[in-house]
């Protein structure tokens, strides 16, 4: 099992970054720009809202040792967030998975007040089920994972700034 971590601060409150990430407009974007193939579900479970994105893998970027393993390449996103997201520090969930894809990906996701934004850490988790390989395979899924954390981020950080919110 491999960990990644990001960190990122934003120029705006915690409740209003933790809006961004289930915000359908924005979601699309994400999707456009990295692999989307679907509109994202966002759907409220009680009290959370759970955000699912479908995305496609490029495969031609992959070692082959990793495509020789695979028998897809459609990963779904789930992210799960407060219902209400208010105060001062606020948490959710992501998991990543895919039919024929042997890796499993969780982590959380901490979004904390910091001066007069906030701060977005991301932690996450990656195992993959393959004999002999699966070190390697986690390595390069955890180090991809990370840096399309900090593409997103980056990405957040671009749709705020182009999208403030009049006051």
């Amino acid at each position: 099992m491999r960990e990644s971590a990001a960190e990122r601060t934003y120029d705006v409150p915690v409740r209003r970054l933790v809006l961004l990430w289930r915000d359908p407009e924005f979601l699309a974007a994400v999707g456009a720009r990295y692999g989307g193939t679907t509109e994202p579900e966002i759907a409220e479970q009680g009290d959370r809202v759970v955000v699912r994105r479908r995305r496609e893998l490029p495969l031609e970027r992959l070692p082959s040792f990793v495509r020789r393993v695979m028998s897809g390449s459609t990963i779904v996103q789930a992210d799960s967030w407060p219902l209400d997201p208010v105060g001062e520090s606020v948490e959710g969930e992501w998991s990543v998975e895919g039919h024929g894809i042997p890796a499993k990906m969780a982590g959380t996701q901490r979004v904390v007040a910091s001066g007069e934004g906030c701060r977005c850490s991301v932690s996450g988790r990656v195992s993959a089920s393959v004999p002999l390989v699966g070190g390697r395979a986690e390595e390069l899924v955890s180090r991809e994972v990370t840096k399309l954390i900090a593409k997103e981020q980056d990405l957040a950080a671009q749709w705020l700034a182009d999208h403030r919110e009049p006051g």
